[in-house]
């Protein structure tokens, strides 16, 4: 096994030292164990899992007495802050994600499998809303980490759920928002209805909990039933089956803590189904007291999935909210940075209304509080890396902030250097 390593230099230091690397590393065979691990220049065996310090540029380590060609399960436990490049193929990310005793690789080879299938399906010409992006082998490979029986709930949630739509576009030069978008829902819908009855089981086996505990067991069986109830609303609402949307509104009915409550209400948004502004009334009128939980209700609907340009109208509706206010910080972040900054689906449109919206409020926030207009300016930090119509809106938006006369240092600063990555990356 060979490490190399590499990393651009500071500007103030232009030879670059190798850094100190700790991999943990596991070898796992066909048949899924681990290998007992013996390095060339070892009498014996020592245990399953090694770490191994690369030090140098690159390095060499031999293991002996390896009957089979195994899958390198690498940086177990992220052992180290790097990013790993290994060329698996889909067979052995498939073994890992089925067999790797280390949480975090296992989870890392689902990830991997699922951004795969969604670049793939975003650099080709496939309608989205018609062609199965996710083939048989990973759908098979979720349904057996869904029900398998030893493995934690809180981690089957965490393996379950799709690489969000800002790291897909992290692994692109040219950003399409709205084609990840597109994509990554296809990928969600899929897995909701061709996992439906092992969706209908996770919920029915993971929700019944008994009196509220905020143990670690309990806290993920609760994540994993949330998880289940949203992808079956989603399902729900293809086949428009009132059967599950009416689950949802009953649990969030009856819910005897935040956590089930809220992954009702959340379910139910998220599926933009009719009950969903009944439920958002009834929340709202249980905790409108409740400053921190009135974020969450407000951060919920900014942050909900785009179906036809709805979100925006809403955000900017709630807005005139009487519990809404920009010079409240956490009341602003809840609102504006959960549609600015965490929902690209729904900001990025075609028509550059999602960065007219910004800009007024990057202007407005600037006479009111500079340090979080500078932090909801970073919204469109990777501009330059936008596909057309969107690069060429956003950069109108970002010179309309950079024109005002007044404009405070911290927003300033920020634009400046944002309009400036449009050379580096044209170079």
């Amino acid at each position: 096994l060979t490490l190399a390593q590499r990393c651009a230099p500071p500007m103030d230091q232009p030879n670059q030292q190798p850094f100190v690397i700790p991999v943990v590393l596991g070898l796992v065979s066909a048949d899924g164990t681990d290998l007992a691990l013996q390095l060339g220049d070892e009498t014996a065996a020592a245990g399953t899992s090694r770490t191994l310090v690369l030090t140098e540029a690159s390095q060499t380590f031999t293991f002996i007495n390896v009957a089979s060609a195994p899958v390198p399960s690498l940086l177990r436990g992220f052992s180290a802050p790097v990013v790993l490049e290994y060329d698996y193929s889909n067979a052995e990310l498939l073994a890992l994600l089925a067999h790797d005793s280390d949480p975090f690789s296992r989870w890392e080879a689902g990830q991997r499998l699922a951004l795969r299938c969604a670049l793939a399906a975003i650099q080709s010409e496939v309608d989205a809303r018609t062609t199965s992006i996710l083939d048989e082998a990973y759908i098979s490979a979720m349904r057996s980490v869904l029900r398998h029986p030893a493995l934690d709930a809180a981690f089957k949630e965490l393996v379950m759920t799709l690489p969000s739509e800002s790291y897909i576009g992290e692994q692109l030069e040219v950003v399409n928002p709205q084609r990840i978008h597109a994509v990554r829902e296809a990928m969600r819908l899929q897995l909701a209805t061709a996992l439906h009855e092992d969706w209908q089981w996770a919920f029915e086996t993971h929700r019944k909990n008994g009196a509220y505990r905020p143990d670690a067991t309990s806290a993920g069986r609760r994540a994993l039933a949330g998880l289940a109830l949203h992808q079956l609303c989603l399902a729900a609402s293809k086949s428009a089956d009132p059967i599950w949307p009416a689950a949802a509104y009953q649990q969030f009915k009856d819910a005897g803590n935040m956590t089930d409550r809220f992954a009702a209400l959340s379910a139910l948004v998220h599926a933009n189904h009719a009950l969903a502004p009944v439920a958002l009334n009834d929340f709202h009128a249980l905790f409108q007291d409740e400053a921190l939980v009135l974020d969450k209700w407000f951060a919920l609907q900014a942050g909900a999935c785009d179906h036809g340009g709805n979100v925006l109208p809403i955000v900017r509706q709630l807005m005139q909210h009487p519990d809404f206010t920009l010079r409240n910080p956490n009341r602003a972040r809840s609102l504006i940075f959960s549609f600015c900054s965490a929902n690209p689906g729904a900001f990025h449109r075609e028509d550059a209304a999602g960065y007219v919206f910004w800009s007024e409020r990057v202007l407005e926030l600037d006479g009111i509080n500079p340090q979080v207009a500078a932090r909801l300016a970073r919204a469109l930090d990777r501009w330059a890396k936008l596909a057309e119509p969107y690069r060429s809106a956003a950069h109108e938006a970002l010179k309309r902030v950079a024109a005002k006369t007044d404009l405070s240092t911290d927003v300033r600063e920020v634009v400046t250097r944002a309009l400036a990555n449009q050379s580096k990356t044209e170079g």
